[in-house]
């Protein structure tokens, strides 16, 4: 049993793996705790088919190393355009698969499966122990924040009014050409009229399927499926594989850094010093009747974060990415999602392994 681990990684989604394979990288020993049983978070078990926050509203990159490294591997078709937004089609089982390839071709990273955050120790503000395990330093990508949880480090939190839950699908042999709002819209007419909220439609590499994005109640979800069935043209056949659903969270809680991103700063597309990942997502926020609201930056406008959005304020040794960072509930809605987790958890893990370095710790 791993007595002591130079850097700990809490949560093995985007932001997690990306953070605990750039600390291990470095040559620190790392570990890796999710209390799910493989890797792959949010990417790979919610049932979500596109990367998104990857590209500037031309198509290209914004962030090369880790995050476009994952992405490279992932891919099987070329990314697509989503009205203004590029994103990034992928299988999640692939995702799982390159996550378990990358954490596994680093020797001195190990993981634990099935095993959640049950206690941290702090001594004079800073983090020497959690489950038991001796730790130089710890990256929070929770998604919920569970280290900040245990400790008492202040946060900022989203809730139903602006990140509400989504219930993730794939919907099977359809024939219908969704490829402009307009065309979705026609779609979605039955289900405005049913007094339903709206779907969300995104792409899917299996061919005649999409993935449907539903913020509604899971007994709904049956209920939609005939009403497109019945009343939309290329739904007749339509089906879904899963038997049951599952609501998954858009974001949670945030912990207060050494700096908070701001929602004005993302659509001002605002640079820092200190940068250390880029974004040109929109601030997309979700109600929970499924009204949606987006704000988009500028034309051919990025907005970057700094290092010490991945600091905490509080706790000197505590780091996090993805949807843990130091953002306003303005700034989350758009740097949640994951092709920005993957770069900020690369960021993060390597922060880590510098402030080990800086103060001597071995």
């Amino acid at each position: 049993m791993m007595a002591s681990a130079d850097i700990a990684v809490i949560g093995s989604g985007a932001a997690g793996l990306a953070a605990a394979v750039n600390a291990a990288r470095t040559g620190r020993t790392t570990l890796l705790l999710d209390q799910r049983s493989a890797a792959g978070g949010t990417g790979g078990f919610s049932g979500l088919t596109t990367l998104c926050g990857l590209f500037d509203d031309k198509g290209a990159f914004l962030n090369d190393g880790f995050a476009r490294e994952f992405t490279e591997a992932v891919a099987e078709t070329p990314p697509v355009q989503m009205g203004k937004v590029w994103v990034q089609p992928y299988r999640p089982d692939k995702f799982r698969q390159v996550a378990a390839q990358l954490l596994g071709s680093v020797p001195n990273l190990q993981t634990r499966w099935n095993t959640p955050l049950q206690n941290v120790v702090l001594d004079d503000q800073r983090i020497v122990s959690l489950n038991g395990i001796k730790v130089g330093a710890v990256v929070d990508c929770s998604g919920s924040a569970e280290v900040a949880r245990l400790t008492g480090a202040e946060c900022l939190a989203t809730d139903e009014t602006t990140q509400a839950s989504a219930i993730v699908f794939p919907l099977t042999n359809v024939t219908r050409v969704m490829n402009t709002p307009a065309e979705a819209a026609q779609v979605l007419l039955p289900l405005a009229r049913a007094g339903l909220p709206p779907l969300n439609f995104q792409p899917n590499v299996e061919p005649n399927t999409v993935t449907v994005k539903f913020t509604g109640r899971v007994e709904q979800v049956p209920y939609v499926i005939e009403l497109l069935r019945t009343q939309v043209a290329g739904f007749e056949h339509c089906a879904t594989p899963l038997t049951s659903f599952t609501p998954a969270p858009r974001a949670g809680r945030m912990i207060i850094g050494q700096y908070v991103l701001t929602g004005a700063d993302v659509l001002a597309g605002r640079k820092f010093p200190d940068a250390v990942a880029r974004c040109a997502w929109p601030i997309e926020q979700w109600s929970a009747d499924g009204v949606a609201r987006f704000r988009f930056l500028p034309p051919g406008t990025y907005y970057e974060i700094p290092s010490r959005s991945l600091r905490a304020a509080s706790i000197e040794n505590l780091f996090m990415a993805g949807k843990t960072l130091s953002a306003d509930v303005d700034a989350i809605a758009s740097a949640r999602v994951m092709g920005c987790c993957l770069a900020t958890g690369a960021a993060a893990g390597v922060l880590a392994a510098r402030y080990l370095e800086s103060h001597a710790i071995r």
